[in-house]
């Protein structure tokens, strides 16, 4: 998983008398505003499109479109967390709103603890690529400090995130919150 850098935030508002679906923007830190995807790729909840305020399928369908889009590479993660995410968020939303992705990162941690919040910031940090080793499908790199190996389909860059790093993280701090232990 590699988070936005910097301060992105999203937000939305419902159009004002006219017909159509909502729009999410995601706003980058130099004020950039750029229109989401819906991700119905992912999952096709509501393909009428993206709204919030309550906890049905527009909700569902903004909460993916939301966490994909701040999960940059990381699908199978904003799958598995949106419904929470919408029940946290989404549902809650008024007409107009503004979610900062200092936010999403606090939630991401364990409802934003300080020791939680601490520890998934400092798993956010980029990792240092040591070796790259090409091959048919791309480049494979192994980041430092962690050891762990990522797969990039062009010349990777020479810092990332550790996707393996954050969804231990993030799979460590759901069963710390709700208490499983994932035994059977």
């Amino acid at each position: 998983m590699r988070p936005r850098k910097g301060d992105v935030s999203y937000t939305g508002s419902h159009p004002s008398g006219a017909a159509g679906p909502s729009e999410v923007y995601r706003i980058d830190p130099d004020g950039t505003r750029t229109a989401i995807a819906w991700r119905l790729d992912l999952v096709n909840h509501s393909p009428s499109g993206l709204s919030w305020g309550y906890g049905g399928s527009g909700p569902a369908q903004c909460a993916l479109a939301i966490l994909a889009d701040f999960l940059v590479n990381n699908d199978e993660l904003a799958v598995r967390l949106h419904q929470d995410f919408k029940q946290r968020f989404v549902a809650r939303f008024g007409d107009r709103w503004i979610l900062t992705g200092r936010s999403i990162r606090k939630w991401l941690a364990g409802n934003g603890t300080d020791a939680e919040t601490e520890a998934y910031e400092e798993k956010l940090q980029q990792r240092t690529v040591s070796r790259v080793v090409e091959d048919d499908d791309g480049y494979k790199a192994t980041l430092d400090p962690c050891g762990h190996e990522v797969w990039f389909a062009t010349k990777p860059p020479k810092v990332t995130y550790c996707g393996e790093c954050i969804n231990e993280l993030v799979e460590a701090m759901r069963k710390r919150r709700t208490g499983s232990t994932g035994d059977y």
